[in-house]
């Protein structure tokens, strides 16, 4: 015995499904099929089915429960899919034959190759719009770079200008050393000279002013060993040789330091 239409029509509803049921619900209640409201504490999915059950043995009945798996099958596509829209433009006649063995080589309909290959495009359309934004990046990275290259060698080259010009002047500063060591060598040497004439300088300056006081006294000069004998103050020949042997009185007081 064949299936009961009515069953058939239960069997593919979800219990658990309520968007389906009141999907379904609205369906055939726009199709006239509800004599009463749902009650409180009945659920959609036996609201419904009570309905179907109920149904009388009429051929739009069973037409309107046929229509109802198909509209939901076609509602499940819909959503899947994503919001549709019907295109109408007009194509070159070459296009209908590559179009179908487009459509055969991908196993799918027309529609849905000629959407693909959109899609397709598209995304390469968008590749390489990154590549080209990737590329600028680069190379304003690379721009940028360069520039810090270029910075940094400029600085290079000043910090190796100031570093000639530190040698430079330690050149000229160790030079000045030699200088100085030169002449201080020459300093020591000469002073080295002059203490070993110490004696002899002492000698000519003792002689010198016994010549001075002699002359002054008119008397014979006297070598003596001890300190010579200091004339007055007030004495004439004392006063005009103190102008000449105050020179030699200062080498003595040094040498004698």
């Amino acid at each position: 015995m064949p299936e009961d239409w009515r069953k058939r029509a239960i069997r593919w509803l979800s219990k658990s499904n309520e968007a389906q049921q009141s999907w379904a619900i609205n369906y055939l209640g726009e199709k006239g099929w509800f004599l009463r409201g749902r009650r409180p504490d009945e659920s959609s999915y036996d609201y419904l089915v009570t309905h179907i059950r109920d149904a009388p043995e009429v051929l739009a009945k069973k037409d309107d429960l046929r229509k109802l798996k198909r509209a939901w099958s076609q509602k499940k596509k819909r959503d899947e899919k994503g919001p549709r829209k019907t295109y109408s433009f007009m194509m070159s006649k070459s296009i209908g034959p590559k179009l179908r063995q487009l459509a055969k080589d991908r196993n799918e309909p027309a529609y849905k190759a000629l959407e693909a290959v959109v899609l397709e495009y598209a995304s390469i359309v968008k590749s390489k719009a990154w590549v080209e934004l990737s590329q600028s990046n680069i190379q304003k990275r690379l721009d940028k770079l360069a520039q810090e290259l270029k910075d940094a060698e400029d600085k290079r080259k000043e910090l190796d200008a100031r570093e000639a010009e530190v040698q430079r002047q330690l050149a000229e500063l160790e030079a000045r050393a030699k200088d100085l060591e030169a002449q201080e060598d020459k300093y020591l040497e000469d002073a080295v000279t002059l203490d070993n004439q110490r004696g002899l300088i002492l000698q000519l300056y003792e002689d010198y002013r016994d010549l001075l006081h002699a002359q002054a006294f008119d008397k014979p000069i006297i070598r003596r060993v001890t300190a010579p004998i200091s004339a007055p103050w007030n004495y004439r020949g004392r006063l005009k040789a103190s102008p000449f042997l105050q020179r030699y009185q200062d080498l003595l007081a040094s040498l004698k330091r």
